[in-house]
């Protein structure tokens, strides 16, 4: 089955405007469910109102909160310029206008909240954190808020190698435990409303709540208003359904998603997935397929075709259904990474050695990408460069069995054959039926004389 693709790969849109605060908007994502690697992209300018229409119209939420001191029109001059940045996605000069109203009244939660989405938008995930958290508590009682305040905490817990929890100070668990807390907060204050309820399913299901999605995911269900509504959650129920062992009931909802939208490629996708855990690829190439017809852009089906595409020895249509999960999803690494193996495979080292460099630039802890851009140094006659890499494998993690295979390789072509030999024990350490390694331990071993050993481990890579 098609991996579920990490955290790292999303889209983000607008959903509706909250009424309390003018300056506010809603969004989700609209990839791969909770997987957040993007920000929200918020236009506040194309609201067309500044602070002052919270006068006229104030909402049952806001006159829940205590009544604050009205914001000096500078103020209000400065949110309103700093939304206008954000909509011309000029974030740094948006900071600059936030930061200027904050300074003037600190307790203007406008402010705050545009300021965390300008540092968001900057990448500035732990400087966001303490804005937003700010928003909630000046606003105890907003749904919007806490809703944020969750999303964000949900990306800094899936950044990679934890960089964005240390930024701010606290551990990824932290962040984990918080995105759930504060989400079921904001459904709690919202409870009907089907975005929340929706995106509260999606993230237990990451978080490994497998019933609490199901039954989150029945209740998104049943606040949907419109047949895609329904098809979205039909989808998050399948997949919380299918991770809780219940395959026909998968397949059940998946179906009944396509029945209410036909154009739903995510359903297609995960029926494609269970032929897969079925083992009937032609079925799974057939949803995938579809999914890719009905939706041209979901990534993941070009990805997922791809991989049966190459079990099912056709590299070239491979390589063409990697292209355009790439070109759709510029950071889909692990498609990256098939792409740029095919490419060497097919004898296009340059255009494999191109991919291997950006991805190692994006994601330096990509093992298995460091360890076949070494391998390639090592094909090309630079042991010394395969080398150097591999160490810089080890050193990022010193039991990593691909910085440990590229040594064992790399000091067999330099004919020291007990550190080859030693090598190999390392990886077969960690992966006792790891083929190669114990095919070269093999030769290593019938070169040096010990054949008896040899032959005892070509009986085990047999039987692996």
């Amino acid at each position: 089955m098609a991996v579920l693709k990490s955290l790292f790969r999303t889209r983000n849109r607008f959903v509706q405007c909250v009424k309390d605060f003018p300056l506010d908007t809603r969004w989700r994502w609209t990839a791969h469910p909770c997987v957040i690697t993007g920000v929200v992209l918020v236009c506040l300018a194309s609201l067309g109102v500044g602070y002052a229409g919270q006068q006229s119209g104030g909402s049952a939420a806001s006159s829940a909160h205590a009544v604050q001191p009205a914001p000096s029109p500078q103020t209000i001059e400065w949110v309103n310029e700093g939304s206008s940045q954000l909509g011309r996605k000029d974030f740094t000069a948006a900071e600059s206008d936030f930061r200027k109203a904050i300074q003037s009244d600190p307790s203007f939660a406008p402010a705050h909240r545009g300021l965390g989405i300008a540092l968001w938008q900057q990448g500035k995930l732990g400087a966001a954190w303490t804005e937003l958290g700010e928003v909630a508590r000046l606003e105890p009682k907003s749904a919007r808020a806490h809703y944020e305040l969750g999303q964000l905490a949900w990306q800094i817990y899936s950044a990679p190698s934890g960089t964005a929890a240390a930024s701010a100070g606290l551990s990824p668990g932290y962040f984990k435990s918080l995105a759930l807390s504060q989400i079921e907060k904001a459904v709690s204050l919202e409870p009907r409303d089907f975005s929340m309820r929706l995106d509260l399913s999606e993230v237990e299901l990451e978080a490994g709540r497998k019933k609490q999605a199901q039954a989150d995911a029945l209740g998104a269900i049943q606040l949907a208003s419109s047949a895609p509504e329904r098809a979205r959650a039909q989808v998050a129920l399948a997949r919380a359904s299918f991770a809780t062992g219940d395959e026909l009931g998968a397949e059940a909802a998946y179906k009944k998603a396509i029945a209410e939208d036909p154009h739903s490629g995510s359903a297609y996708y995960g029926l494609g997935q269970i032929a897969l855990f079925q083992r009937k690829p032609d079925a799974a190439e057939k949803y995938f397929s579809q999914a890719i017809q009905v939706s041209p852009d979901l990534a993941p089906a070009y990805a997922a075709l791809a991989q049966l595409l190459v079990k099912g020895g056709r590299p070239m249509e491979a390589l063409s259904m990697l292209k355009k999960a790439v070109a759709i999803d510029p950071e889909d690494w692990q498609s990256q990474y098939e792409l740029a193996k095919l490419l060497l495979e097919a004898g296009n080292s340059a255009q494999a050695r191109e991919l291997f460099t950006k991805i190692l630039a994006a994601q330096p802890d990509f093992l298995q990408a460091r360890e076949q851009f070494a391998l390639m140094r090592l094909r090309e006659g630079d042991v010394q460069g395969a080398m150097s890499q591999a160490q810089t494998l080890l050193a990022r993690n010193p039991q990593a069995p691909e910085g440990h295979r590229v040594l064992a390789l790399a000091f067999w072509r330099e004919r020291q054959a007990e550190a080859s030999l030693a090598e190999c024990a390392q990886v077969l350490n960690v992966h006792p039926h790891d083929v190669s390694m114990l095919a070269l331990q093999a030769l290593e071993l019938w070169q040096t004389q010990r054949k008896r050993d040899a032959r005892n481990v070509l009986r085990e890579a047999a039987r692996s």
